[in-house]
Formats: structure tokens, C-alpha cells, sequence
């Protein structure tokens, strides 16, 4: 009985050892946070307005997929974007966007998805294929989340947050570790940041764009 109780006793141990020398041998996965350039864009629009546009302090941190799969890609994205608009001419109507281009080489059968808490962020789906249409719903306080269908090639706008100028002609956007998940992509999966300005005046109505550079996650 003595005998039977060591051998047993014996065999856990080297089991647990074995258990052990797996875990520490295991490839531990770390996240790697890439600090992307800053952009700037300085215009005058038709109607004698100057523009600023500015994104800055840009990380893209892509990190291993939560669920293991090798079809999908996971990445954190931290940006601020500001937008300044000064000049002759009163400003009517205004709104200021920054999000994630993103885009697949390859196969997406199952489409793309972003989620985040978005203050005064739009809500909602878009479908890029044939039809080429996007709809979509702004609200403040309101948790953003788009997701989209995408053929292979194709470019689709993910916006995270946005505003209308204050008073002074000023704007300021910042997300902080946003998620951003790219499911069933067969090749490489880039993204790249935007901010989007639009300002309407009694005589113009200008819009202009700024773009990150572009980084695979």
C-alpha cells in the first residue's frame, strides 16, 4: 500500500514538473507600441479662411489576437487631432472627424469590426461593395462601434470621434487605446489615421483631410 502511494505520489510530482517546464517554455507574446510622425496642414479656403489641421502623439500598439486566430488582427490606437480655423468670414456650420482607415488584401468574408467608447463619436454601419454606401448616426455620449463588409481591396473609414468648432474656430480630439479588430483577412491588414475638417461659411463650403502614415497591424 506503501508502495502504491510513493509510485503515485511520484507520478504527480513529474507530472506537475512536467506542467511546469511547458508553461516556461511557452513564447510569450508582447504588444510593441509604434509612435507614428505627426501631420500638419495649413490652407486658405475661397473664402479667405485659414485652416489648421494637426494629428499628433499617434501610437499604434498591434498585439496578438485575444482568441488565437490567424485570420484576425488586433491592435490599440492612441491619437490626438486639433483643428484651428481663423480668418475673415463667419463660420455657419462645422464638424471635425478623426478615425482608422483601414483595409485587407485579401479575403474578408466575415467583415471588419471596430469598438470603443466614443464621446460625441458616430454610431453605426457601413457596406462597401457594390453599392458603395455608408450610414451612419452622430450622437454624444454615445458607445462607437462600426462594422463593415468589405471585397478584398477595399478602403473603409472607421470614424472614432467628432465635434463641431467652438466658438473660437477651435477643435480637439483625443482617443486613448481604442480597439481596432480586423476578422477573416486572409493577407496583411493596414490602417492608417485620418482627420477629416468641413467648415461651411454664407459664401463657401471647404473641406479638407489630413492622413498618418500607414502601418500593418
Amino acid at each position: 500500500m506503501a508502495g502504491t502511494f510513493a509510485r503515485s505520489a511520484r507520478a504527480v510530482c513529474i507530472a506537475a514538473a512536467v506542467c511546469c517546464a511547458v508553461v516556461s517554455q511557452a513564447p510569450e507574446a508582447f504588444a510593441e507600441d509604434v509612435d507614428m510622425a505627426p501631420k500638419t496642414l495649413d490652407e486658405v479656403t475661397p473664402d479667405g479662411l485659414n485652416i489648421h489641421i494637426e494629428t499628433d502623439h499617434e501610437v499604434v500598439n498591434s498585439i496578438p489576437n485575444l482568441a488565437a486566430a490567424v485570420n484576425s488582427r488586433e491592435a490599440f490606437v492612441t491619437l490626438t487631432a486639433t483643428a484651428a480655423v481663423g480668418g475673415a468670414g463667419a463660420v455657419l456650420d462645422s464638424l471635425f472627424i478623426t478615425g482608422y482607415q483601414l483595409g485587407c488584401q485579401s479575403d474578408v468574408s466575415s467583415g471588419l469590426q471596430m469598438g470603443g467608447a466614443v464621446s460625441g463619436g458616430l454610431s453605426g454601419t457601413a457596406t462597401v461593395g457594390t453599392s458603395d454606401s455608408v450610414a451612419g448616426s452622430a450622437g454624444a455620449g454615445a458607445t462607437g462601434y462600426m462594422q463593415t463588409v468589405l471585397e478584398p481591396g477595399v478602403i473603409v473609414d472607421l470614424p472614432m470621434s467628432n465635434m463641431a468648432l467652438s466658438s473660437s474656430g477651435h477643435a480637439t480630439l483625443a482617443i486613448t487605446n481604442l480597439h481596432i479588430k480586423a476578422d477573416a483577412c486572409g493577407g496583411d491588414v493596414t490602417v492608417r489615421s485620418y482627420a477629416y475638417l468641413r467648415v461651411s461659411t454664407a459664401n463657401a463650403h471647404s473641406s479638407y483631410a489630413i492622413y498618418g502614415d500607414p502601418i500593418k497591424i
